[in-house]
């Protein structure tokens, strides 16, 4: 089969694509081996990673969603300005709304996932505060600073680097407490060592009153496959020190 496959792609910048293809994950998912990586996720989050089937069964998870946003239609009455966002590596996503036609679905899944590295929540130019401090630090690099947070310190790094960071905003018009609860959500789902956050999120409504901590995770699943949706629909921007949005 993998022969097959070498006979009818085409090279692409001068090597095969299916050499390109055997160099990551994907191959393995189109030849039916699926190896699963080793990761610091969630079982949920681990789980989806595992098989097609299990891949698909994110969305039987959108109830979880429903009943969280039905809760916050009827008993939050606070200001709907709040948002919630991820900052990406690019050097992991590296193009990847173009690479996806070539991947396997798990594998854009995962390339997704592993370049996530901070989740957070905010309004406004909320996003932007970390990327001036980070410019702060870009020429006098203070150590210290950088060793009390690691977000800075990577997003110094990627520039340092000449790669940017990938700002990535979803769920527009929500309250402050739903931003939370939703941010403590993927959080517990990627894990907290794999990301930069120092603290794990709050969760506020009928998540935590009524949810279970299983339930909360298989929450977090679905809204960072609904933020994967939103990303492969846009042009990946890098944010580098010298855009004008940065400063």
């Amino acid at each position: 089969m993998c022969k097959l496959l070498v006979a009818v792609v085409t090279a692409v910048r001068g090597r095969p694509l299916a050499q390109r293809f055997c160099q990551n994950r994907g191959i393995k998912y189109s030849l039916g081996v699926i190896h699963i990586p080793s990761t610091s996720f969630s079982c949920e989050l681990q789980h989806t990673l595992q098989s097609e089937s299990n891949f698909a069964s994110i969305q039987k998870h959108s109830n979880l969603v429903k009943r969280h946003s039905r809760w916050y239609g009827k008993h939050d009455q606070s200001k709907r300005i709040f948002f919630n966002y991820l900052l990406l590596d690019s050097r992991i996503t590296n193009g990847l709304r173009n690479r996806s036609k070539f991947m396997h679905k798990i594998d854009v899944w995962l390339t997704f996932l592993r370049s996530i590295f901070y989740v957070g929540k905010g309004k406004a130019t909320r996003p932007y505060v970390h990327l001036r401090q980070a410019h702060k630090l870009l020429r006098s690099a203070n150590p210290f600073v950088l060793a009390k947070d690691p977000k800075l310190a990577l997003i110094v790094h990627l520039w340092q680097r000449k790669r940017g960071v990938i700002l990535l905003r979803g769920f527009n018009g929500i309250s402050s407490n739903d931003a939370h609860t939703r941010e403590a959500a993927m959080i517990d789902a990627l894990g907290i060592n794999h990301l930069t956050n120092r603290r794990v999120g709050v969760y506020f409504g009928v998540v935590r009153n009524k949810f279970t901590k299983e339930q909360c995770r298989l929450m977090g699943v679905l809204l960072l496959y609904r933020l994967l949706l939103a990303y492969l629909k846009n042009e990946e921007c890098e944010l580098r020190p010298e855009n004008a949005s940065v400063l």
